[in-house]
């Protein structure tokens, strides 16, 4: 959306089809190969761009992570906004971003877990920083405010910086698990890891065993 809450200009919206559209080539590519046999040069013929289109959206083949991680956002806000409507508690809603973030990663394919690989090992301090879109940031934060007014979460912390360390350790987490190949530690590691976070923000009176 642009400012004011007007829609996207055509202009936008055309550039949101054409980024669109070469992840999804991306992902039938990686679909039938290995993620090192697609190159950025097939992505381009199927999605119908130049490689200066694609270069201009991603940076390179690594940076379609960031489509990927826009779009789990992309889900993760629609359940959010599913379990409010529901008058889900703020607990519950952190556990829900766990359970979106570990299923996704979970049920990804060999393609997908190689490209956030090759993301990790070259990513810079300013990548690594911009891991999570903004709106996930913002919504998590939202969340614990909203848990720090109802008491059940301490208001010892700044909401924005609880929202980065929840993320950032569900992120550190998945990029351990992403190391090993793919065991079955997900979910009890990001498990672990959100009740470790949550016991230290439990408020006054509130039950510090999750």
């Amino acid at each position: 959306m642009s400012e004011g809450g007007d829609a996207p200009s055509l202009r936008a919206r055309k550039k949101l089809r054409t980024r669109d559209r070469i992840f999804d080539a991306a992902v039938e590519l990686f679909a039938t190969r290995p993620y090192a046999e697609v190159t950025v040069d097939e992505i381009c013929d199927l999605a119908e761009v130049g490689r200066a289109t694609f270069f201009r959206f991603y940076g390179s083949k690594a940076g379609l992570l960031g489509e990927y991680s826009q779009r789990l956002a992309e889900r993760i806000v629609q359940r959010l906004d599913d379990d409010r409507t529901r008058g889900a508690s703020a607990t519950e809603r952190l556990w829900a971003v766990q359970d979106e973030i570990t299923t996704a990663w979970d049920l990804s394919g060999p393609a997908t877990r190689e490209m956030a690989k090759e993301w990790i090992r070259t990513a810079n301090a300013t990548d690594l920083h911009q891991v999570h879109p903004p709106e996930l940031l913002a919504l998590v934060a939202d969340i614990v405010r909203e848990g720090q007014a109802a008491g059940e979460f301490t208001s010892a912390y700044e909401p924005d910086f609880v929202a980065w360390i929840v993320l950032a350790s569900l992120s550190a987490v998945t990029a351990g698990w992403l190391g090993t190949d793919g065991d079955d530690t997900l979910v009890q590691g990001t498990r672990d890891a959100v009740a470790f976070l949550l016991n230290g923000l439990a408020g006054p009176g509130q039950a510090r065993t999750l």
